[in-house]
């Protein structure tokens, strides 16, 4: 839903927010749901008030149909599909009330199944347990397209994607979208003040002559290019895959890849600093930094693209 509160109201509280980085319980739905829940609890545990969890995160990001051929792939992609979450599910109602019982707020990635279509799609559940935002995102990468529909079925509910929470107003974008010039101006048009980005896992640049655009340094720096463009605080958000999910996402080989790895999880601040020290890529971890929603009047005195 559009935002209409005052963007430039003060608000001076000091609370935790949470980026997760994380490896999925890859192609095994109920798992997932269980780990969803136990890192809420975790992050909660730590004190965090808003919590953003990686792209697709049940059942895992599938890199599989970019490392194989899509024979090769189906196999997978079957276990994918079905183990896929459904927006209206006791596996999606699970998660809401563990997030209301934990008294958090939550953006969650993850591989929604409509019928038999599949979308990367995200869902902000605010701390009542109430789904305030479904979005998908709006068109696949390259070879997502074989696997993801993409979001022009629910446009409103994708592009108008800031909701307000008690922590202030919370926004998601999913991995590439992050450099989607339109649609990133329309996102800041609505005054996000803390940001996920959502993403796959990715790798250091010189694994196999993979382009630049891939890993995991350019991901991380899409997302603090939005926090400074938006005048927001960003949460890159991301996976981990050990050697025993690669080997089941068959992805053992492949030369952009090396395992464990994949990790690049950082929270920046609406001037682009990182307020995270880095992790380590290969192992699980949650990060968290307190923040003032008040540092984004300091920034946008300086730089205020949707201003004057």
């Amino acid at each position: 839903m559009p935002i209409t509160l005052n963007p430039s109201t003060a608000d001076t509280r000091k609370f935790k927010v949470a980026a997760v980085q994380a490896e999925p319980a890859w192609l095994d739905l109920q798992g997932g749901v269980d780990k969803t829940i136990r890192i809420i609890q975790e992050a909660a545990a730590q004190g965090a008030k808003i919590i953003g969890f990686p792209e697709c995160f049940i059942p895992g990001y599938p890199w599989t149909p970019w490392a194989n051929t899509f024979v090769q792939a189906q196999p997978v992609l079957k276990l994918y599909q079905e183990n896929s979450l459904a927006l209206h599910s006791p596996e999606m109602d699970r998660i809401r009330e563990a997030v209301k019982e934990a008294d958090v707020n939550v953006v969650l990635g993850f591989s929604e199944r409509d019928g038999a279509s599949l979308y990367i799609a995200q869902a902000t559940i605010t701390q009542d347990g109430n789904i305030a935002n479904h979005r998908r995102k709006i068109k696949p990468t390259h070879y997502e397209k074989t696997v993801f529909g993409d979001g022009s079925g629910k446009l409103a509910q994708s592009i108008y994607n800031v909701v307000q929470t008690p922590y202030g107003r919370v926004g998601s974008l999913n991995c590439w979208e992050q450099i989607q010039p339109w649609l990133k101006t329309h996102f800041y048009a609505q005054h996000p003040q803390i940001f996920v980005g959502a993403w796959w896992p990715a790798f250091p640049v010189s694994l196999g002559g993979s382009p630049y655009i891939v890993s995991g340094e350019a991901s991380s720096r899409m997302t603090q290019n939005v926090a400074m463009e938006g005048g927001c605080f960003g949460l890159a958000c991301c996976h981990v895959v050990s050697e025993a999910g690669a080997e089941k996402m068959k992805l053992t080989g492949f030369p952009w890849f090396t395992f464990p790895g994949g990790g690049f999880t950082t929270i920046y601040g609406p001037d682009g600093s990182p307020l995270t020290e880095p992790l380590d890529p290969g192992k699980e971890a949650i990060a968290i930094a307190e923040i003032s929603l008040d540092k984004i009047n300091e920034v946008k005195i300086v730089a205020d693209i949707m201003g004057n």
